[in-house]
């Protein structure tokens, strides 16, 4: 019998994902779903064989008692569903990225998963893929030497591609001192996801170990944009990981690059089951609630920076989004 019950918010594409992870994890069952959307929710319930259906995520909660639940709804509602999974007395959440809409939001969700003793992941996910793993261990063995700069690209907006480059940048480097950024602002419409998605955006980024970063993002460009990636050099060497695919590294003194043979195993199972043990062990989630606050806030920082036309430390003293911001000042939002 599995140890925990699991229920899905949220039953559309990156759901498949999230259940990917849970079936071959031996402590978890998938035993509810809910979605606002009733087709949807009956076709999600087909597929999977699952009967216990709800179209209010309360009355699931209420009813089902779910050990952990996956929150695979849109951005906007991921602050309440949060909240309102930790105060019913959840031992996890699996809530996707991005983390929330500005920086009150997020630190509300990990402060309300601290109160109630709740676990909380966020959907970077890569942290746990074999090409990433293997990359962190170059660092922290120092074969790369001491950090000198890190460069990462993104085919999409900032807050959907860009979060998971900039959560492994954050990953690798540390904790950023300052950003300065630059956004394209022209008239542009709001999303489904409520936020606005404005590309190509640059920002730099200042690391407290010395290093320094820069992420670019273009949801147009073809050739490298297409396959993200990060670039780390150091003063011994360097790498270039695929953020979904492998890597290549090399030494300053043997100039020739090296391929290790990796065993790749589904980042979303790795993920599941590294929060069933922090359930278990009482700890923090590679990628925890505190570490995607960290990711949000230097995308926030990014678009605080070209608000502010200047350099920007952190931590971030402006709580709502920049972005919106930006656009109200300069009426630049379509109605």
């Amino acid at each position: 019998m599995a140890t925990y019950r699991v229920a899905f918010i949220g039953c559309g594409g990156i759901s498949r994902a999230h259940i990917g992870g849970y079936r071959p994890c031996k402590r978890t069952e998938v035993i509810a779903g809910s979605d606002v959307n009733p087709s949807q929710l009956e076709k999600w319930g087909a597929e999977l064989g699952i009967s216990a259906l709800y179209t209010d995520c309360e009355e699931m909660l209420v009813k089902e008692k779910p050990d952990i639940v996956s929150i695979c709804t849109y951005v906007n509602s991921h602050c309440e569903l949060t909240t309102k999974c930790a105060q019913h007395g959840v031992k996890a959440i699996l809530c996707e990225k991005p983390m929330a809409l500005n920086m009150d939001e997020a630190n509300r969700m990990v402060e309300e998963c601290n109160k109630h003793g709740v676990k909380l992941a966020i959907g970077h996910q890569r942290r746990h893929a074999a090409q990433h793993q293997f990359t962190k261990r170059l660092i922290e063995r120092g074969e790369l030497g001491k950090l000198v700069a890190l460069w990462g690209s993104s085919p999409g907006d900032l807050m959907d591609w860009g979060t998971h480059v900039v959560d492994m940048m954050i990953w690798y480097a540390g904790e950023v001192e300052w950003v300065m950024g630059q956004v394209d602002m022209t008239p542009i419409e709001r999303n489904r996801r409520d936020y606005l998605n404005v590309t190509p955006v640059i920002g730099y980024l200042k690391f407290k170990n010395g290093a320094a970063g820069v992420i670019e993002t273009d949801l147009q460009a073809r050739g490298v944009f297409s396959n993200p990636r990060i670039q780390i050099r150091g003063d011994k060497g360097e790498v270039e990981v695929m953020m979904d695919g492998g890597l290549k590294y090399s030494s300053w003194d043997r100039l020739n690059w090296t391929t290790p043979n990796l065993v790749y195993q589904d980042a979303f199972h790795l993920e599941i089951e590294d929060l069933c043990n922090c359930i278990e062990q009482n700890k923090e989630p590679l990628d925890s609630g505190r570490e995607g606050a960290k990711a949000l806030e230097v995308l926030m920082a990014i678009s605080e920076s070209a608000r502010l036309r200047g350099k920007v430390s952190l931590p971030l003293d402006q709580k709502m989004a920049p972005l919106d911001l930006i656009a109200k000042e300069g009426n630049l939002e379509k109605k």
